[in-house]
């Protein structure tokens, strides 16, 4: 009877064992996933700020509609006010890019 309760003891802590085992990996996936999604919200935060990045005649790399170095305004196209991709062209309607 003892021996028994010995055996049922011993498979009861490899049980909590496992159990413990799978609540940690469960917990560090979990972790990983958060930190995974930080990190890629991170780049696209990123990837978006420089989207919206231009840089000035005066040489100041700018994020607003105004270059806070000189005053000068972020370059648009004339006709749609779409902004400029570095082409001769608008990329949106065609409109040739003032140089």
């Amino acid at each position: 009877m003892k021996n028994l309760l010995n055996k049922l003891s011993e498979a009861n802590r490899a049980l909590n064992t496992v159990n413990n085992t799978a609540y940690n990996v469960r917990r560090t996936k979990s972790n990983v996933d958060h930190i995974n999604s930080s990190n890629q919200r991170k780049q696209q935060e990123k990837a978006a700020q420089r989207s919206l990045e231009w840089k000035c005649a005066c040489g100041k790399k700018c994020t607003t509609k105004f270059c806070d170095g000189c005053g000068a305004a972020k370059p648009a196209c004339p006709n749609c006010g779409a902004a400029p991709t570095g082409s001769k062209f608008c990329g949106e309607c065609g409109t040739p890019m003032g140089e």
